[in-house]
Parts: C-alpha cells; sequence; structure tokens
C-alpha cells in the first residue's frame, strides 16, 4: 500500500514501516539541517537510519554532473535508487535535496515506492529569507553572475503541489519543526 492511499483513508495494517523522507526546498531554507535532526531523533528511537545529504552525494559519488535540469534528474534519480536498496534492507532513509523539479520528485516517489513508502517533506521558505540565511554565500554569487543555474534565481523552482507533510521553517523553531515531522510520521502509521 502506498502512503498515497493512506493519506486518502484507506487503513493501514498495523506495525512500523520502512520508509523514505525526503526534505526538499531551496538553497538554504533548512531542510539539510532538520533532516539530520530528524535522523537523530528516530535513531534515538531505536530505528535504523541513513542520513543521505544531497550535497555529500554530489560531492562524493557524482562529481561529474552539473546543475541543468537533466544532470538534476540523474542526481535526484540515482540517490532515490539508493534510497529504494536502504529501504529494501529495512534502513529508515532520510534525504535532504533541493528537488526543483515536480517531474524529478515524482520519479523519486515512483523509484522508492517499489520498497517503501515515501513521504516528501516541503522545507518552505521565501526565497528573502533562504538569501538573508545563506552561509555559503551563493544567492549572492548567483546574483554576481559567479554561480550559473542557481535555484530560484536564474534556475527554477517548482514549488510542491502536494507535498505529505510541509514546515515552515521561518514560523517554527528547529525544535517545533521536528516534532512536526515525526508527529506526521505517526499519523500516517510509519512509526510503531
Amino acid at each position: 500500500m502506498t502512503l498515497r492511499n493512506a493519506l486518502d483513508g484507506v487503513p493501514e495494517t498495523s506495525g512500523e514501516a520502512v520508509f523514505t523522507l525526503w526534505f526538499m526546498g531551496r538553497p538554504a531554507a533548512g531542510k539539510t539541517t532538520l533532516a539530520g535532526a530528524v535522523a537523530d531523533r528516530l535513531a534515538a528511537q531505536g530505528y535504523d537510519v541513513e542520513n543521505l545529504d544531497g550535497d555529500d552525494l554530489r560531492e562524493q559519488l557524482h562529481p561529474e554532473l552539473g546543475f541543468s535540469r537533466e544532470d538534476r534528474r540523474v542526481n535526484n534519480r540515482r540517490t532515490a535508487y539508493i534510497a529504494k536498496l536502504l529501504n529494501r534492507h529495512d534502513v529508515v532513509t532520510v534525504v535532504g535535496m533541493i528537488t526543483p523539479f515536480a517531474a524529478a520528485r515524482a520519479q523519486a516517489r515512483e523509484i522508492v515506492e517499489e520498497e517503501g513508502e515515501f513521504v516528501l517533506v516541503y522545507a518552505r521558505c521565501p526565497v528573502e529569507v533562504a538569501e538573508e540565511r545563506d552561509p555559503k554565500g551563493l544567492y549572492e554569487a548567483a546574483r554576481n553572475g559567479q554561480v550559473e543555474r542557481f535555484t530560484g534565481i536564474d534556475h527554477p523552482f517548482e514549488e510542491p503541489a502536494d507535498p505529505d507533510v510541509v514546515v515552515d521553517t521561518v514560523a517554527c523553531a528547529p525544535a517545533e519543526s521536528v516534532d512536526h515531522v515525526v508527529d506526521r510520521l505517526g499519523d500516517l502509521g510509519l512509526l510503531g
């Protein structure tokens, strides 16, 4: 049974499910921080958890990829495949990636749901706030023409139409955001 069925009111069976939490959002929206904190919380509760950080994966496994729409699609597809393999072995997987395109998110969901549930978590943050908190200075570099195809500046960012969880990283403190995500996982029947 897919998470979509659960959201549509189809009864879930009891017991724990294996799942992938896919945190997406603009650069500097807080998705990496939130993903790490949620992974830590789940591990503290006894779950086998692997946190796949998008920047680390790109640097270590896919350094040949750029930031074109196609390269981003390939990066997302490869990451979804890794998450699927981890789910196959009963490892809860947490992914933090920008994932700016709806088609890539749909593809990631399709791949992961071959082995586990896919939960899309949108770290919502306006571009102005993300730019203010940008720890790497990438927004400024993009505005000065030093970085090309930067999401939300000179490359598209498609807001998700139907994320499974929304966290407003401006209005909510980090601990409150973690509580919200974990509570939603419980509501969806994914935590025992």
